[in-house]
């Protein structure tokens, strides 16, 4: 969940990113339940991961503003391949063959 929250804040950011003082400002109002929505998650586990991330110096969230200070440290989080953070998201690794995993 972790590479989809990731994914979506670094997606933003080249679409409404404005570098700032401290880092890139998402240049649009976005909830932490518009997060969640947009991928697909809680806002529970939004909020979770984002007071994780606020703690490491990754992003700093207030009311309805995202500025990310460590786009770097998100792009890790967003590429990580490792097999826990692909259970976790459910999703397929890039150069991974869904059919592989197909019974025959």
């Amino acid at each position: 969940m972790e590479r989809r929250i990731a994914r979506a804040l670094l997606r933003l950011s080249e679409q409404t990113g404005r570098q700032v003082p401290g880092g890139i400002l998402l240049d649009i109002r976005l909830s932490r339940q518009d997060l969640a929505e947009m991928t697909g998650t809680t806002l529970y586990t939004v909020s979770r991961i984002l007071s994780r991330w606020e703690q490491e110096g990754l992003v700093k969230s207030r009311r309805e503003r995202v500025l990310i200070r460590r786009p770097d440290g998100l792009v890790q989080v967003a590429e990580d391949t490792s097999p826990a953070s692909a259970d976790a998201g459910g999703e397929i690794t890039p150069g991974e063959d869904a059919r592989q995993s197909l019974p025959r």
